[in-house]
């Protein structure tokens, strides 16, 4: 796994230095910047997966930082921390999307846990869009039946021979187990008449006692 991209912003030179040392030690890639319109310039030009900012600073507030960040990609985690912590100031932080809020001074371990807990969260965000993107193309491929098993493998085969045919088709099985996506199967994807309407009548419908 690719190490977190983390860009830390702050007008306090120190406060920059020390953050980016430690993210560096606990396996991070750091970025820095000391004030919001150089954090936005950096944000324009690269990719980062999370961001630090102090609150008060001379340019642009940290708040305002926050908003823009996830004005241009909402994706951004971001952290703010601030030598002058109040009750109002954190909810307003966490309202405008923040991930967390750590107040000056903070211990080492606590910046260490946040930002673990950022990563993992957008690990997790990567892998289900992974997936969802995989599950898609599986189904742009094969319809709307997924899988490699052998039972499945099965199942496609008998559907590429019953499709060929004009005969009547009866799908059987317990509910839940995809009776009507093998049918819409044989139809959109292989039948002779997929240009017809597919129509699922389910038991209950008026329809299904006249059959």
């Amino acid at each position: 796994m690719e190490a977190a991209h983390v860009l830390v912003v702050d007008d306090e030179k120190h406060i920059v230095m020390v953050v980016k040392e430690a993210l560096t030690h606990f396996g991070y890639r750091v970025t820095t910047a000391g004030s919001g319109a150089e954090a936005l310039a950096a944000v324009r030009s690269e990719l980062f997966d999370a961001a630090i900012t102090d609150i008060r600073m001379p340019d642009m507030s940290g708040l305002d930082l926050l908003r823009e960040i996830k004005r241009q990609d909402e994706s951004i985690e971001v952290i703010v921390m601030t030598g002058y912590p109040t009750i109002a100031s954190a909810v307003e932080a966490l309202k405008e999307g923040a991930y967390d809020y750590l107040s000056k001074p903070f211990e080492l371990d606590d910046l260490r846990l946040v930002i673990k807990n950022a990563a993992e969260t957008i690990q997790l965000r990567r892998e289900n869009f992974s997936l969802r993107r995989r599950i898609e193309a599986e189904s742009s491929q094969r319809g709307t039946l997924i899988g490699n098993s052998e039972g499945m493998q099965r199942v496609r085969a008998m559907i590429e021979k019953v499709a060929e045919t004009d005969a009547t088709v009866l799908v059987r099985g317990e509910s839940g187990t995809g009776k009507e996506l093998v049918a819409r199967e044989i139809h959109e994807r292989n039948s002779v008449r997929h240009n017809g309407t597919f129509v699922a009548v389910k038991p209950g419908h008026p329809a299904y006692h006249r059959w």
